[in-house]
């Protein structure tokens, strides 16, 4: 063995000491993302959501939609909705109605 190899292999931990190490580390990032979601989960958390009212992004992003479609179903009078200043929008409740009427029956109901 070289010089400079019994150099590099006396520098290297030993594999449990390397096991133990990234297993603190692993444990220490879980924990930092675990808070780092819990911040971003109460920035989230708009005043909207108390709120029966929605904007069109707030609406868009509660049906999974995107805008557009939102927008073209308010100008074809289809979903419910309100101008107020020239802004959309849209009731929580109105809107889970609406959905409702367009429930489809299960797969095993005969009718």
């Amino acid at each position: 063995m070289s010089e400079r190899e019994s150099t590099s292999a006396a520098a290297q931990p030993p594999p449990t000491e390397l096991a133990e190490a990234l297993a603190q580390l692993v444990e220490l990032l879980a924990e930092r993302v675990a808070r780092r979601q819990a911040e971003l989960a109460r920035e989230s958390r708009l005043p909207q959501e108390s709120s029966p009212w929605l904007s069109i992004e707030s609406a868009a992003r509660y049906l999974d939609w995107p805008r557009q479609r939102l927008y073209k179903l308010s100008a074809s009078g289809a979903i419910p909705h309100y101008k107020h200043e020239r802004r959309l929008i849209f009731r929580r409740d109105e809107l889970d109605e609406w959905l409702r009427g367009y429930a489809q029956a299960g797969r095993g109901d005969s009718g």
